[in-house]
């Protein structure tokens, strides 16, 4: 919720008012995200720790710590520069260690096997809730006292919510606690507790020579190109359509709220159906409702939108992070998701851009839009070139995971 709220909802918020004052152009507030790839060396190493005992609860810790750290010192920014070291280096380095697109789904897939939808559904729903909850407090704070106080406002929510939280509960997987997956119970007490009702996981190694491994990544990259410039940009594209930032903070809400909702019913699909058709029951209508803001002038029209497509782009990470274990397993998932992570920040990094290149140069989000949009609609398409989920052919997993 934090991370996204933060980092996606809430930051367009700011686009308007720290434009006024400190001369910023949307073109260089476009630029923001590109700092992430600073994180890329890391990722991997992250993924690798977040499978090691306490190595996921360490890094949410100080990756929250730091993060909140960062948005302070952002409130206090008098120019671009500042603004792109304390937000773009320093929040950089701190989110990826909170990993809402690491850590998160990696836990959970350890955590469940047969509940995996529904447990995914219910994590993601903090992706949305960061619309719900944190991007209002940023609106409303921005509006009420400046947008100052909105950047001290989500620190001292960051650090207040998350810190304690991960020391106290985050734990790596249900065996290191004597537990089983979904809440199972050991049927030999004085055997090593087993789970066989999944497939045998996949290493990294394995994965990476998988065809299965880059159509996801390639489905995850196109996904997120539709949906964080979006989030980036909304706010903006409804100020430029003549509305004041309440009634886009009120449609950018009912996107937010829509998104959280559709979770739950995407989950158990997913759990239902063959991952593949949930995708693209997913991703197709999340691009073809992206092209309605386009000609949507009246609030009533906004908030169709923000309703239809908050709901389809809402049900997009719970089912990649099913989609994952489901094909290769859930041993290894850290790993696996730490070397997708990077795709996922360069694309985030770079969509958000051109986005502000179309506006530049149209003085208008359509040429954007549509790409998004297009975006989406091919990677629900690419999911039906895969086959059904098997284990790895060699003997490799069978002995890694003996051990």
């Amino acid at each position: 919720m934090i991370n996204a709220g933060t980092g996606s909802y809430a930051l367009g918020f700011f686009i308007v008012p720290m434009g006024e004052e400190l001369g910023i152009s949307r073109l260089q507030f476009s630029v923001i995200p590109l700092f992430k790839l600073i994180t890329i060396p890391i990722l991997p190493f992250l993924g690798i720790l977040v499978d090691r005992n306490n190595g996921a609860r360490v890094l949410v810790a100080v990756g929250s710590l730091i993060g909140g750290i960062a948005l302070a010192a952002t409130s206090l920014v008098e120019n671009i520069w500042q603004f792109y070291i304390t937000y773009g280096v320093l929040y950089g380095l701190g989110t990826a260690a909170m990993g809402s697109q690491l850590v998160g789904p990696s836990l959970i897939s350890k955590w469940f096997v047969q509940k995996r939808g529904r447990a995914m559904a219910i994590g993601t729903m903090g992706i949305s809730a960061g619309g719900v909850i944190i991007a209002p407090i940023a609106g409303l704070t921005i509006s009420g006292m400046g947008w100052r106080s909105g950047w001290l406002a989500l620190s001292i929510v960051t650090i207040l919510a998350i810190v304690p939280a991960a020391i106290l509960f985050i734990r790596r997987s249900p065996e290191d606690v004597d537990l089983l997956p979904d809440g199972e119970k050991s049927t030999c007490p004085v055997a090593p507790i087993t789970y066989e009702r999944e497939i045998i996981s996949w290493t990294l190694s394995q994965s990476l020579k998988s065809r299965a491994f880059w159509v996801f990544a390639l489905v995850q990259a196109l996904g997120i190109c539709g949906l964080v410039p979006v989030l980036f940009h909304e706010i903006a594209y409804i100020q430029d359509k003549g509305f004041q930032t309440e009634y886009a903070t009120m449609v950018a809400w009912t996107l937010a709220l829509s998104a959280l909702v559709s979770k739950l019913p995407f989950g158990f699909l997913s759990e239902k159906m063959d991952v593949r058709k949930v995708l693209a029951l997913c991703l197709i209508p999340a691009g073809l409702s992206t092209f309605l803001i386009i000609p949507a002038e009246s609030l009533l029209a906004l908030i169709l939108w923000g309703t239809v497509h908050g709901f389809f782009m809402g049900g997009f990470p719970t089912i990649m992070g099913v989609a994952l274990p489901t094909y290769f397993g859930r041993q290894h998932m850290g790993s696996i998701r730490g070397v997708i992570s990077p795709i996922i920040i360069i694309v985030s990094s770079f969509s958000p851009l051109l986005g502000g290149i179309l506006w530049n140069e149209e003085s208008s989000y359509k040429s954007a839009f549509v790409v998004f949009g297009a975006a989406w609609i091919i990677g629900g398409l690419l999911p039906f070139t895969l086959g059904k989920p098997k284990p790895p052919d060699n003997k490799e997993s069978e002995i890694v995971n003996a051990l």
